[in-house]
């Protein structure tokens, strides 16, 4: 990146930038106001995270999950964005960073005020043009199938339970898919001490969030077929059930993804990992496949596994 640009993230890292609050604490200021909002004081997380002008910058580049994370130390918020981006993303956050402080200084000493809309396509054309690409054919509008950053890797996790009742033991049954439809892994594993059906399907969705933590994917959709479960699981509130804990542990790995999205299917659309489930509670085995190891597997094979799930 350009030299100006990675010296500006750097001082932003360690808050030596002149932000007002920064300002009145060396005693140069009296007034530590946001000068954009006026609702907050003019500290560096509120300049590039809660300031209202901030957060539909993000909104506009499809970068509204930076600000899932609330961390009060500005060192500690970048170091989470960064682990959780690619390079793309990486790189539009960066130039977001400095375009943001850049148009705040152009309001303070140029009394200029730029526009949400205005500064997200400064951004993206700071961005084309260090990624020599071709600038936008329509500056007036923001094309959300335009993306300079790298796709996000989107993954689907089918995850179904099958439980005995007589030993008080699961199996969890998952399947994941690439975008296009494609099988990507076969993961079964076997439960024991299971109390309940709901616990069984709880712990098929958390193995569910786990794999797609395994796979280092930034976004994901889990789909199973319990109601229950999946609506305990968007709930945000804290679950008193009896499958509270499960259910806490679910929700707790959302920080580890940019986009964690539970969907229930009906039951007819969930039968690979139904059939994955009961198959592996039959025999008792837990197996991870993926790669060349798919197709020494029966379940891999292409008669039971076509391209598109939907």
């Amino acid at each position: 990146m350009p030299s100006k640009i990675t010296f500006t993230i750097w001082r932003i890292s360690w808050d030596f930038i002149p932000n007002f609050a920064n300002l009145r604490y060396m005693r140069v200021i009296s007034n530590d106001r946001c000068p954009r909002c006026c609702s907050g004081v003019e500290e560096s997380l509120h300049v590039f995270r809660e300031c209202p002008m901030t957060t539909k910058v993000w909104q506009l580049l499809n970068l509204s999950w930076v600000m899932n994370n609330m961390s009060q130390n500005i060192w500690e918020w970048l170091t989470w964005v960064f682990k959780r981006s690619n390079n793309g993303q990486c790189l539009l956050f960066c130039y977001a960073l400095w375009l943001i402080w850049f148009s705040r200084n152009q309001l303070i000493h140029e009394r200029k005020n730029t526009t949400k809309r205005a500064l997200v396509l400064n951004i993206q054309r700071h961005m084309a043009e260090y990624e020599g690409l071709k600038v936008l054919k329509n500056n007036e509008s923001i094309s959300r199938s335009y993306t300079i950053q790298e796709v996000i890797l989107r993954r689907k996790i089918h995850f179904d339970a099958a439980f005995n009742s007589r030993i008080f033991r699961s199996a969890s049954g998952l399947v994941g898919w690439y975008l296009r439809g494609n099988l990507m892994v076969l993961k079964m594993v076997i439960h024991r001490n299971v109390p309940s059906p709901f616990a069984a399907e709880a712990y098929a969705c958390l193995e569910g969030t786990k794999l797609g933590i395994s796979l280092r994917t930034h976004s994901v959709r889990l789909t199973g077929d319990s109601k229950t479960i999946i609506k305990k699981c968007q709930e945000t509130s804290t679950d008193k059930s009896m499958i509270g804990a499960i259910i806490r542990d679910i929700q707790n790995k959302k920080s580890d993804f940019q986009e964690l999205i539970f969907q229930y299917i009906h039951r007819s659309e969930n039968s690979y990992a139904h059939r994955l489930a009961k198959n592996t509670l039959e025999k008792e085995d837990t197996t991870y496949l993926m790669g060349e190891e798919l197709k020494s597997h029966a379940f891999a094979s292409v008669e039971n596994w076509p391209r598109n799930p939907d």
